[in-house]
């Protein structure tokens, strides 16, 4: 199932950000923690953390628990029974800020708000009328520029100019490029954090999820910090520059 076929579930009644929050965090409004409470009009999507021990469907409120950090995927099921953690995902780091990123692909529209700060973006990808530059397997378009992807700049190699790094400078995949700077969708498209959260993050999936304002706003990689020597955009005349098409590691 991809996202060309969501359905109507219910009117929203508000924007994500006007989602009740539940008291320090907790669903059930007595522990500290990190929660998320879900609105949307995705029918049939999934969450799932903890390297898939801690799976649901995304409505109601699901408790992350005190000091989570990680990644929460959010997808369909898969031809195993079992939700991805490798398309749309929610990210946060100890310090409380967090994201919506496509780095490693793309399943479902999603925005997710918290202390008046969203991120995400609430566009159907695939029906945007740019084609997946992989093929689609369970509703997961892969990223290129994610981890292990064939334009994923990777660690410093010491030469701003060097293949792979060059890429760090490249604009997002066309396919992706509509949701940039509002959900992370190359490496450096810094534009997506924001935060810090505290007690309850509301996560609307699916395409009536309202708009961050941010949207086409990433158009290129920035420099890594605190390096001295600033990232360059890949020769235009290489095989391996992005020239708008996909390529392989054996061009």
């Amino acid at each position: 199932m991809q996202v060309h076929q969501l359905v109507a579930l219910l009117p929203l009644l508000a924007a994500p950000l006007s989602v009740l929050a539940i008291p320090n965090g907790a669903c059930d409004g007595q522990s500290d923690g990190l929660s998320i409470t879900w609105s949307g009009n995705a029918e049939g999507a999934y969450y799932t953390f903890n390297n898939g021990a801690s799976t649901g469907p995304a409505t109601g409120c699901t408790d992350l628990g005190s000091g989570f950090a990680g990644q929460v995927g959010i997808s369909y099921m898969g031809a195993n029974g079992h939700p991805h953690a490798d398309g749309t995902i929610l990210e946060t780091n100890p310090s409380g800020y967090f994201d919506i990123s496509y780095i490693l692909g793309y399943t479902l529209p999603v925005v997710c708000s918290a202390n008046g700060a969203s991120t995400g973006c609430a566009i159907d990808l695939f029906g945007s009328g740019t084609p997946c530059p992989s093929a689609v397997q369970d509703g997961v378009c892969v990223n290129p520029t994610g981890p292990g992807g064939s334009r994923d700049p990777g660690s410093y190699p010491n030469s701003a100019t060097a293949w792979p790094w060059c890429n760090a400078c490249s604009p997002p995949d066309p396919f992706f490029a509509p949701c940039s700077g509002s959900a992370y969708t190359y490496p450096y498209d810094d534009g997506a954090t924001v935060g810090p959260a505290t007690g309850s993050i509301q996560c609307c999936v699916g395409t009536a999820c309202g708009s961050t304002g941010r949207e086409g706003s990433g158009k290129g990689g920035s420099n890594e910090p605190n390096r001295a020597q600033p990232c360059a955009p890949c020769a235009s005349g290489s095989k391996r520059s992005l020239l708008g098409r996909r390529w392989s590691k054996e061009e």
